[in-house]
């Protein structure tokens, strides 16, 4: 994602340079625009606990608190790991359409990437159970930003700390964590008081990170309703509130809205459960079921080395080619499988370990870094060859890849299309623009 970063950078970088030139460049206009712009820096910093630049980039995460000030009841919250998800939302979303209906293929180079960032961020989240990297990325951090902005107060610089003495996995149930004692000071706990320094550590830790698997939740919802393609998709990710000139009254709006093709009715689509009043108020305020819940059953973690695995460089070839037709999209491709398996490495290169992408589907290997709650997992296959155990269970007809598969939306799976209705509808919309707008449609004429 680093051209996408350097090109958003490049943005910042332009708004700047207009904005310090006309603050500093000695015109008739440059003293009320330096007002203006220390009138805004004084406005940000006018609320007790509040300011907008705060939206924007701040240092930690705290839950939303309600306080009595003098300027009234203000709600006290903020969670970087939601801004920096925002700000990769708002590349995908905010912009990255544009791009994706510029040509069909377009859209399968928009569709690619996406999975392809996908891959980075399950990578990036490797650090739960890398210390060296995750130390490497929290010190880098503190260098390139300050531990002043890094860390909003004396609190969070505390966690900051302990998080970089913590040498243990983190972010998931974990078969072997222990706080020392200096972590837990740091802290302000007792030694005995494990389960509260993970759940803060656990906390600090997520808000380095761009909400490592609510964002790609999120974005594997939207690439399989663009590959359904059911229906026009309104992304709501960027809007989380809808707002009123009420500070007290607003709503909740659900992640998607799906307008499915020849329908006069809109869906709302919420990634992830336990939103059942959220859902429920926004459908009773607009009259539109929301009652659909999105779960990524994918990626999937291996519980024998912590790490997500990947979606294969197979599942993205095929996922991202719109004409490829995917039967049984949640069911898992048998790799060495005769017909519809890897075309990518022979059978004998995959046994062989030479694809680190192979999974292995179910099993009980006798060493894993993570606690197993049921029978129901998948490992790495490479892990699952490493391991006592493991290595004696190995099944051909288990080692599988996914497709990026959502549960909860099987109602517009089979939703049947009728193009000719749509494109009907198309016609009619275009005449009646244009006996709105009192013109004709433009006719197309042969260049001279």
């Amino acid at each position: 994602m680093n051209c996408l970063l350097e090109a958003l950078r490049n943005s910042i970088n332009h708004l700047q340079v207009l904005d310090d030139i006309m603050g500093n460049h000695n015109s008739p206009d440059t003293k009320i625009y330096s007002f203006l712009r220390e009138n805004i820096k004084k406005l940000d910093s006018s609320l007790e606990y509040n300011k907008l630049s705060e939206e924007l980039y701040v240092g930690g995460k705290k839950r939303n608190v309600h306080k009595k000030t003098k300027f009234g009841d203000q709600t006290i919250g903020y969670g970087r790991q939601m801004i920096l998800s925002d700000i990769m939302q708002y590349i995908i979303n905010g912009r990255g359409y544009f791009f994706a209906l510029r040509s069909q293929k377009a859209m399968e180079v928009y569709i690619e990437i996406l999975l392809n960032i996908l891959n980075q961020l399950m990578i990036l989240d490797s650090c739960v159970v890398d210390v060296a990297l995750r130390h490497k990325i929290l010190k880098s951090l503190g260098e390139k930003i300050g531990i002043d902005t890094l860390c909003k107060d004396n609190d969070e610089k505390n966690k900051y700390k302990a998080l970089l003495l913590y040498d243990g996995h983190i972010g998931f149930p974990a078969v072997k964590q222990k706080v020392s004692s200096d972590v837990c000071a740091l802290l302000g706990l007792k030694e005995t008081e494990q389960k509260k320094a993970l759940n803060i550590l656990d906390e600090c830790y997520d808000s380095f990170f761009p909400k490592p698997v609510g964002l790609w939740g999120e974005i594997l919802v939207y690439l399989y309703l663009i590959r359904m393609n059911v229906g026009y998709i309104f992304p709501l990710l960027l809007t989380q509130r809808l707002i009123t000139g009420r500070a007290d009254v607003f709503l909740k709006p659900p992640d998607f809205l799906i307008l499915p093709f020849g329908k006069a009715q809109f869906y709302g689509i919420e990634v992830g459960a336990g939103k059942d009043i959220q859902s429920g108020n926004f459908s009773i305020t607009t009259g539109l079921p929301t009652a659909t819940k999105a779960n990524a059953n994918n990626p999937k973690r291996c519980c024998i080395c912590g790490k997500w695995m990947l979606f294969c460089p197979l599942v993205i070839s095929r996922y991202k080619d719109t004409s490829f037709p995917i039967k049984d999209i949640n069911k898992p491709i048998k790799c060495v499988a005769d017909d519809g398996g890897c075309t990518l490495f022979t059978k004998a290169q995959i046994l062989d370990g030479s694809c680190s992408y192979a999974m292995h589907q179910g099993g009980k290997p006798s060493n894993t870094v993570m606690i197993m709650q049921t029978e129901n997992y998948h490992f790495h296959y490479n892990c699952m060859k490493q391991d006592p155990q493991g290595s004696s269970q190995i099944k051909e007809s288990k080692i599988v890849a996914h497709y990026p598969y959502v549960s909860g939306l099987e109602e517009f799976e089979n939703m049947v299309c009728d193009k000719q209705l749509v494109q009907k509808q198309i016609e009619q919309l275009k005449s009646l623009i244009a006996e709105i707008n009192k013109t004709e449609p433009k006719k197309e004429t042969e260049s001279k």
